[in-house]
């Protein structure tokens, strides 16, 4: 089986600022949040965070860690182009299956999908 490419990742503060405004799906396991990139050039970007509140250093890597892998093999399948989701992680995703965090995942992104702009609105069917 061919391994999945690896995701493009947002490395800076501004970048998950600007997540932050987009739209969010809140879910058991942890909150999507996403925004469509104004140069929509590009694949999906995602971005991993974890507060202090989850746990000590070592849980809030586990956390990543798996989420990092949901998002490697699945996301990238699912993620819309010229996106960028961020994942903000919660304590349940180190007792949760696999499984579940693939489901929570793909269901995220997919009630995420970009409305189309305001400015591109349909001509009436009158004429």
């Amino acid at each position: 089986m061919k391994t999945p490419k690896s995701a493009v990742w947002l490395t800076k503060r501004v970048e998950f600022l600007a997540a932050a405004k987009g739209r969010r799906h809140h879910a058991a396991l942890f909150t999507i949040q996403a925004i469509a990139r104004k140069n929509a050039m590009g694949g999906p970007r995602f971005g991993l965070t974890v507060t202090t509140k989850t746990g000590n250093s070592v849980e809030r890597s586990r956390i990543k860690r798996r989420l990092r892998e949901v998002i490697r093999l699945h996301a990238r399948l699912v993620a819309f182009p010229g996106t960028d989701y961020v994942l903000i992680g919660r304590r349940a995703v180190l007792d949760a299956p696999f499984e579940t965090l693939t489901a929570e995942l793909i269901d995220g992104i997919s009630r995420l999908k970009p409305r189309p702009s305001p400015s591109l609105k349909p001509l009436p069917s009158s004429l």
